[in-house]
């Protein structure tokens, strides 16, 4: 099914991030059954995968200012899903880490994104699945390798959206203005 939102993307790369953007939307707004709100559930993911961890260590890990992640902790704690415990290594520092209602709402939270992917790939055969995991692990590879990259990162981030777009481009219009002489030169 598509979804028109009044844009139609000019190359195959916009139609990329178009899609992303998209999926991005749905999958970050709150889903039937959750209980906090989405945003939050970066912060589990993390403690579920590394442990306890420094606030300083979570929000480098998501990516996010101390100031942000440390609002996150703030209201996750009060619902019960995370405490604070005293950094064994820093009598000063703490860390932050899952209860086990934390854990439970990380896994239900994880379980019905899971099942909408898998309504969505309703009818898929195996081997498109297969396909389709092995390029998104190869595209998602891609992008974290040129995000993490701080210099380039900061560069293409420099730039702005619009010149980034411009310059993927350039080739295509190149192309398309080379194919057109071509085939004025042909019908001749």
């Amino acid at each position: 099914m598509h979804v028109n939102d009044g844009w139609m993307p000019q190359t195959p790369v916009e139609g990329v991030l178009h899609a992303f953007t998209r999926i991005g939307r749905r999958l970050k707004a709150k889903q039937p059954g959750d209980t906090i709100d989405p945003s939050a559930h970066l912060a589990l993911f993390v403690l579920r995968c590394n442990g306890a961890l420094r606030l300083s260590d979570l929000a480098s890990k998501m990516e996010i200012d101390a100031s942000t992640a440390s609002r996150h902790v703030r209201s996750l704690e009060q619902v019960g899903l995370v405490r604070r415990s005293a950094d064994p290594d820093d009598g000063r520092a703490f860390r932050v880490e899952l209860t086990e209602q934390g854990t439970q709402e990380w896994e239900a939270a994880s379980k019905r994104r899971m099942e909408l992917l898998s309504r969505a790939m309703d009818g898929w055969t195996d081997s498109d699945i297969e396909t389709f995991e092995k390029l998104m692990t190869r595209f998602a590879e891609g992008v974290t390798s040129l995000v993490d990259d701080r210099a380039d990162g900061r560069a293409w981030a420099d730039k702005g959206w619009a010149a980034a777009m411009a310059a993927q481009r350039k080739p295509a219009v190149a192309a398309a203005h080379l194919n057109s002489e071509e085939n004025v030169e042909n019908n001749q």
